[in-house]
């Protein structure tokens, strides 16, 4: 699949077009309405309303909250609060490392240029077959860093930094990939925010650098648009709910010792980062989101590999899931809102996806649906969808505290006609090969 910027720039043009011949047939478009049957409407509806709901409630409340503070957080002086009473707490940064060679360096620099002086960063290169293990080897031998080598077992993430773990003396354990770039305050609003008692862990902001190798083109900048969309609307309305489910593999962090208790990272999932979180979640403890803490990292750079990706995260995000599925079936166990945002994702991500498949096959199959109805429907379909991306990506670049985002503003309609459905195409996938037990490969 070979698709660049001008195509993004093609398809925009191709939507605009479409809105504007079905605006001026509007006697055409209003005789059809009327023509609807009360079924029909009830599809066309399923095909928009939740997301609309969800998409246009975000940014009202965040900006509601953003403008009169209604549900402003304590953002004072910590020292009164912290657990550890002599000093600043130890962070030991993990940063499993699998055949990194080309950015192991400049992870290990971001990292040492963090101005929080009580710091270890700790390498683990898992099963690498590149020079990963000589590039990080000259930060050790200057005695800024471990570096530790694994070969037993077979290589994965969770087994990575459960091994790592064991040689961090640090009273946080930070986790980042070993293609990952963190701001100059990442290590100090971290050790800020995971200080009050109640905190047990944070997600940092991650944002998109560029694709593999440097690589910048339409897939890349997609993922760019996702991520902005994710963090800052996403994320910041799961921190004002306090139901942060998921810290990001690239960027998060958590106290050592709640980490130990849970036994660290299970080997039985491919988003150890999602189950981690649950876990971390059913201890009761708080999980935040810290908008000011940014890390930059790296993106599949081609359709196959980001569908690869994304295969392995739909299976893997399914998988945990289930695997917590004592969440719901045990609710009066744990708190309501946790209990919630799980629900929320098993209808959002599965649910809701089956339901618009079951909407879009009952418009098709219709007997009074014919070509121009198709037209109209679909105009009407984008044309709520378009207004409500807007209002999302303008909201998220608006308390964005990198306002540059406003450059992908213009890949709103290739995101909702090309980018989405292939998403939810790939989804339907990886779940199709969780219900036949087929293996999902890191």
């Amino acid at each position: 699949m070979c698709l660049n910027s001008d195509s993004a720039a093609a398809i925009s043009a191709a939507f605009f077009s479409l809105v504007r011949n079905n605006f001026y047939g509007f006697d055409a478009f209003s005789s059809w309405i009327h023509s609807l049957s009360i079924w029909q409407i009830v599809a066309i509806v399923a095909l928009t309303l939740v997301d609309v709901c969800r998409n246009i409630g975000k940014p009202v409340v965040l900006l509601i909250s953003k403008v009169f503070g209604s549900s402003k957080r304590d953002t004072g002086d910590y020292t009164t609060s912290k657990r550890w009473s002599k000093g600043l707490p130890k962070i030991s940064v993990l940063i499993p490392a699998h055949n990194e060679s080309a950015s192991i360096r400049r992870t290990i620099a971001s990292t040492l240029e963090n101005s929080y002086p009580n710091k270890e960063i700790i390498v683990i290169d898992d099963h690498s077959s590149d020079d990963t293990y000589q590039q990080a080897m000259q930060f050790q031998e200057q005695g800024l860093i471990k570096l530790i080598r694994r070969t037993a077992g077979k290589g994965s993430k969770s087994s990575a930094v459960n091994f790592g773990a064991i040689y961090a003396s640090g009273d946080i354990l930070m986790v980042m990939d070993g293609d990952t770039l963190i701001e100059r305050n990442a290590l100090s609003e971290v050790s800020k925010h995971i200080s009050r008692h109640e905190v047990i862990a944070v997600a940092g902001n991650v944002r998109i650098l560029s694709g593999d190798q440097g690589v910048q083109n339409l897939i890349t900048k997609c993922q760019a648009y996702e991520y902005l969309i994710a963090f800052e609307l996403g994320r910041r309305i799961r921190l004002m709910l306090n139901i942060l489910v998921i810290i990001p593999g690239a960027f998060g962090a958590f106290s050592k010792d709640t980490a130990k208790k849970i036994g660290l990272y299970d080997k039985d999932t491919i988003t150890e980062d999602f189950d981690l979180t649950i876990k971390l979640n059913k201890t009761g403890g708080k999980v935040e989101f810290i908008p000011n803490a940014i890390a930059w990292t790296f993106c599949p750079n081609s359709w196959n590999a980001w569908m690869t990706q994304r295969v392995r995260w739909s299976h893997g995000q399914f998988a945990t899931l289930i695997k917590h599925l004592d969440v719901i079936i045990s609710r009066s166990a744990y708190k309501p809102l946790f209990v919630l945002a799980i629900i929320d994702m098993l209808f959002m991500d599965l649910i809701l996806l089956f339901l618009r498949v079951g909407s879009i096959t009952w418009l098709l199959i219709s007997g009074t649906f014919s070509l121009q109805s198709l037209i109209f429907t679909g105009t009407l379909v984008l044309m709520i969808y378009f207004v409500n991306e807007l209002i999302a990506i303008f909201t998220a670049v608006l308390i964005s505290p990198n306002k540059q985002d406003l450059r992908y503003t213009y890949l709103a309609p290739f995101v909702i006609l090309i980018y989405r459905p292939i998403y939810a195409i790939v989804r339907s996938y990886a779940y199709m090969l969780w219900f036949f037990k087929k293996e999902i490969k890191w």
